[in-house]
């Protein structure tokens, strides 16, 4: 398994969820692209598709700003 999420590039022992589960994603990229079901290549491919994401490129995104929209938190 790689160390970063296979859309995102986040470090996946620095997010709880992945640590825990050993998903080769991380929380958000689960929640956003993935989903509930039991992380495959074919999911993680099907997203990085979705996303426009070539081999080698990962998804730009703000994980702890992402995380505070999920849990419905304003900006301080």
């Amino acid at each position: 398994m790689s160390d970063k999420c296979q859309i995102c590039g986040t470090k996946l022992a620095d997010d709880l969820f992945s640590f825990c589960t050993q998903e080769p994603v991380c929380s958000i990229c689960k929640l956003k692209h993935i989903g509930g079901l039991t992380t495959s290549r074919e999911l993680i491919s099907r997203a990085r598709e979705r996303l426009g994401l070539a081999d080698g490129e990962y998804l730009n995104q703000d994980n702890p700003d992402e995380a505070r929209m999920i849990l419905g938190r304003k900006r301080t």
